[in-house]
């Protein structure tokens, strides 16, 4: 589905892997706010799982269109994910900063940032390249949104069922659920960019 294959291919599978990995890694420098070794790797296996399922190559994350509810959008897959996971890290950090002792209210650091990170990671798999070059449904995204096809990717990658909660219901499916805190900022976080985008563009 990409276009040249690159060096990435050329290697042998575990040099392959190892490269993917390291590439998603600096597309996505965010994860380096997991503190959790073990959690960061299951992130970047999720994420390598996603992309091969889709057919798709770590690079190709900067030309997908994060939507395709808006017409010919200009805002990237990558620059989606980092966008929400910037904004609800910035977020979580004034709330614990305010209610931490009022309260005792503190967002989890690396279950927000994980869940961030994979909130659309199902995107990936939702979408596929059409034959006139374009993103269009794929087969499964017509059977199964990208939050339950993410979930499933990540769980599948031993991403914990609090941060499958997460991504389950960070849209309009978990709308009359009990989202967790963190659950929570990543939603409104999603929303911000996708509703004010939408506003630029003139779009309700």
């Amino acid at each position: 589905m990409a276009g040249d294959p690159g060096p990435i291919h050329k290697a042998p599978p575990r040099e392959r892997r190892i490269k993917m990995r390291e590439r998603i890694a600096q597309l996505l420098p965010e994860v380096d706010w997991i503190c959790d070794r073990e959690l960061k790797e299951k992130v970047l296996a999720t994420y390598e799982d996603a992309l091969k399922t889709g057919g798709w190559e770590p690079d190709d994350m900067a030309r997908i269109p994060f939507t395709l509810l808006i017409p010919n959008c200009p805002a990237s897959y990558l620059t989606h994910v980092r966008g929400v996971t910037r904004m609800a890290k910035a977020a979580m950090d004034e709330f614990n900063a305010l209610y931490e002792n009022e309260g005792g209210f503190k967002l989890d650091n690396d279950k927000l940032v994980a869940g961030a990170l994979l909130h659309d990671v199902g995107k990936l798999v939702e979408y596929e390249k059409g034959p006139d070059g374009k993103c269009v449904k794929s087969r499964m995204g017509k059977d199964l949104r990208h939050p339950f096809s993410g979930t499933v990717i990540a769980l599948r990658n031993g991403v914990s069922s609090e941060i499958g909660h997460i991504i389950a219901n960070h849209a309009h499916e978990g709308d009359g659920t009990l989202r967790s805190p963190e659950g929570v900022l990543i939603n409104k976080a999603d929303f911000i960019n996708f509703e004010t985008i939408k506003s630029f563009l003139g779009m309700k």
